[in-house]
Parts: structure tokens; C-alpha cells; sequence
């Protein structure tokens, strides 16, 4: 199963958590094309905001992510963090039973 969690303050999105791993019906580990689009998607976010200089806190370890963005990029960070959410919540839709997503409000 592979955990997401979106971070919200005041109404917008401030960062990502993944972790875990999607079932091996969707491919062994290093073929998982389930896991693959899921890594890409919050990878590629990480990373531009990473070069962008604008990250706040960031976690990384097998198979786990987690990123912030510093509070003077929330505003920039909204059109990427919204797709990106999208992205992840079409996933889930499409497999329920292998992508779980918490929305953390404060």
C-alpha cells in the first residue's frame, strides 16, 4: 500500500508525504509501474522545488519522502501542488486498494 499525505496551512498545500509500496500485482520491486508513476510525480515536485531553493524541511529514506515548502513559495507552490494532488487522487481512484491519501488540514 502506498501512503500519501498532502499538508495543508491555511488552505494551502504545503507539502507531500509518500511512503510504502504498491502491491506486486503491479510489478516486482524496481518493475512496479504503480510505484514508478507515484515516485515521478512527487520526485519531479521535490526536486524543482529543491532547485527553486524553496524547501523548508525535507525527509528521505526506501521507499519514503516527505517535503515542506518555506512559507514565502506557498503562493508559487499552489499550481504544481494542485496538480500533483490531482495526479495522485486520479491514481487512487483508479486503485483504491493500493493508494491511500490523508488530507492533513491546520
Amino acid at each position: 500500500m502506498i501512503l500519501v499525505k498532502i499538508f495543508y496551512k491555511d488552505g494551502l498545500i504545503q507539502g507531500f508525504q509518500v511512503k510504502g509500496h504498491a502491491p506486486s500485482e503491479f510489478g516486482d520491486k524496481g518493475d512496479n509501474l504503480l510505484c514508478a508513476g507515484v515516485s515521478t510525480l512527487v520526485q519531479s515536485v521535490h526536486s524543482y522545488m529543491g532547485w527553486k531553493e524553496s524547501l523548508k524541511d525535507e525527509k528521505k529514506s526506501e521507499g519514503f519522502l516527505e517535503f515542506l515548502v518555506k512559507p514565502d513559495f506557498l503562493s508559487e507552490f499552489q499550481t504544481l501542488g494542485q496538480m500533483t494532488t490531482f495526479s495522485l487522487m486520479s491514481l487512487s481512484k483508479q486503485h483504491p486498494n493500493a493508494i491511500q491519501i490523508i488530507e492533513e488540514r491546520n
